[in-house]
């Protein structure tokens, strides 16, 4: 009971092609014919036959029409093409197999052919025997210019194992892939730029890369550190290098901090023992406890720094207030708005109107700021 419940529905379809008549699901769409094999298309129960030619295999399948009678042995001598297409109709089919056309020349039809060599120059074009020289007749022309087995057999590798002769094969060196010839290299025109750097121990001057990042002093061995720092917060520090030292406007040394540097810049608060081989930039008011020493002394406008054991310098420009003694081996610049409050000597001076020196002033050019070296070295002491 419950097989035929659940059993599907068939349709009966007859075949459009044949009229075979076969069942289907009656959900189908298309089918192919257990009989014929043709494919039909399946529309609300009724099979119906695909549009356009039907094609089986490589024979093309047409609607029918009346057939021909066949063709006697003689008739299909010389068949007539039906068109250019290469399929073969149903009724060829069913016709049999025609015999192959003559491919044979018909009288009187000149023969024009090319031959491949003649095609690409390799060979003399067909010349006819009454016509032909002995130089045509020989054969092409590359053929009679080529060499002998035996002419280009020579100086080759087999004929040289033939002959066991020894091979001399050079040999290229080994080495590194990025190796370049002496010669080939480039050479360096410009010099590596140096800084001239002094020793916290001795005083010994020497010339180091600009790259380098610490050093060795050649008279005392005294490790020297090249490296640059930024001081961005106020604190009480002792720091030596003979790189260069920034001060930031937030940052500050207070409470007798020790510094030693190559160039300094001065932009927050500052009191501390200052030893600098460089160029000193005071941006901003402070106390520079000990003798400084430095190349270039600049005091710009609004800033008042004090000295209270001096300063030495191999040349000065004053825009702002110096409190203390100057020496100076070069030439001193006093600005409309620099004040010189101490004793000033100096090789040259240029004093602008409106600036001032309150102390004694003398002009020798003898003056030396030079530091003699040292034999010994307290680590509590810098310079």
């Amino acid at each position: 009971m419950f097989g035929k419940r659940y059993r599907s529905k068939k349709v009966d379809l007859t075949c459009p092609y044949c009229g075979h008549l076969q069942q289907e699901p009656s959900l189908v769409i298309s089918s192919f014919c257990r009989s014929c094999g043709e494919h039909f298309r399946v529309r609300k129960g009724v099979a119906i036959a695909n549009p356009g030619l039907r094609v089986s295999g490589i024979a093309e399948v047409r609607p029918p029409r009346k057939r021909r009678p066949l063709l006697t042995p003689a008739e299909a001598v010389d068949p007539v093409p039906s068109g250019n297409s290469w399929l073969v109709s149903a009724e060829e089919k069913d016709a049999g197999a025609r015999p192959l056309p003559d491919l044979a020349p018909q009288a009187g039809r000149e023969e024009d052919d090319l031959t491949a060599g003649a095609f690409f120059g390799l060979g003399a074009p067909n010349v006819s025997r009454e016509s032909a020289t002995s130089d045509d007749l020989a054969g092409p022309a590359l053929g009679r210019e080529a060499q002998s087995r035996d002419t280009l057999a020579q100086g080759s590798m087999g004929a040289l194992i033939a002959a066991q002769q020894t091979v001399v094969v050079a040999e290229k060196e080994k080495m590194p892939p990025n190796y370049a010839a002496p010669d080939d290299r480039r050479r360096r025109d410009d010099n590596v730029p140096e800084i001239r750097v002094r020793c916290f121990r001795c005083h010994h001057h020497q010339d180091v890369s600009r790259f380098a990042r610490s050093t060795q002093c050649e008279r005392c061995s005294a490790y020297i550190s090249l490296a640059n720092y930024e001081i961005k917060t106020v604190k009480s520090h002792t720091l030596r290098t003979r790189g260069d030292i920034i001060i930031a406007k937030k940052g500050g040394l207070i409470n007798n901090s020790e510094i030693a540097c190559h160039h300094l810049t001065v932009s927050g608060s500052i009191d501390a023992t200052v030893d600098c081989t460089g160029d000193a930039v005071f941006r901003h008011s402070g106390t520079v406890r000990g003798q400084l020493h430095c190349e270039k002394l600049v005091i710009e406008k609004h800033c008042e720094v004090r000295f209270p054991d001096g300063v030495m310098a191999n040349r000065a420009e004053i825009a702002g207030h110096l409190i203390g003694d100057l020496t100076c081996s070069g030439k001193v610049r006093v600005a409309r708005t620099g004040i010189v409050e101490g004793d000033l000597a100096a090789i040259d001076l240029e004093l602008r109107d409106g600036g001032r020196i309150t102390g004694e002033t003398r002009l020798d050019p003898g003056i030396t700021t030079e530091l003699a070296l040292r034999k010994g070295f307290n680590p509590t002491v810098i310079g």
